[in-house]
């Protein structure tokens, strides 16, 4: 069993810069688990799971609550280079080119398909 912590970048117009952060729990188990321990800080990775709203007591009385992902799958979306330099793409991001190679043959890609940013622009 391994547990993680994931940020999520959102579109969120009422946030100063335009984005917002959702952190989640990310539970996972056997090969999954393996998986997910060989992640560090600021690798991009995929988990597909199932999504539990968690509720629990604060330290100040009130209600508080967060989510939490049991893993089916859980894949390195991008390999980081030691530095945080940028490296070579994972197995989810080739698959997902790949389709869209597929799908759209002939079709102009769209502007922004895919945002670019720094490993410096990850919270965790």
């Amino acid at each position: 069993m391994t547990m993680a912590r994931m940020a999520v970048s959102l579109p969120y117009s009422a946030a100063q810069d335009g984005q917002a952060t959702l952190w989640l729990g990310v539970l996972a188990f056997g090969k999954q688990a393996d998986a997910l321990a060989k992640h560090t800080k600021g690798d991009l990775v995929s988990v597909a799971g199932t999504m539990q709203i968690n509720q629990w007591t604060g330290q100040d009385g009130g209600t508080q609550s967060g989510y939490t992902v049991i893993a089916d799958s859980v894949v390195s979306a991008r390999t980081a280079r030691p530095g945080g330099k940028r490296g070579q793409q994972g197995q989810a991001t080739q698959a997902l080119q790949h389709a869209k190679q597929q799908t759209t043959a002939g079709v102009p890609p769209p502007a922004n398909d895919i945002p670019d940013f720094e490993d410096d622009d990850i919270p965790f």
